[in-house]
């Protein structure tokens, strides 16, 4: 059994990518972290996975976990502006 079998080192690594977040603030930490601890959440309930699929696992909680935060977290006038004409123009 190696490291990346065992559920506390995925959830260590989550919560050391959840502090990182705190120094480096952009949401971005945040979505590894929480998909490394429900990586490791999945392991500690006895899923036997390959490290190819526990991979993509863990790419795929990181995903979800990333977009549900920037959906959530965004700001509620986040719209694009654009310009019909330069400021310059007289």
């Amino acid at each position: 059994m190696s490291i990346i079998d065992t559920w506390w080192a995925w959830v260590c690594f989550g919560v050391g990518l959840v502090i990182l977040e705190l120094l480096l603030p952009a949401y971005f930490f945040l979505g590894f972290g929480i998909g490394a601890v429900l990586t490791g959440i999945t392991l500690l309930f006895g899923v036997t996975l390959s490290a190819q699929n526990m991979f993509l696992l863990f790419a795929c909680l990181s995903f979800v976990s990333w977009y549900a935060l920037k959906r959530v977290f965004r700001h509620p006038k986040s719209d694009v502006k654009t310009f019909d004409h330069d400021i310059n123009d007289g």
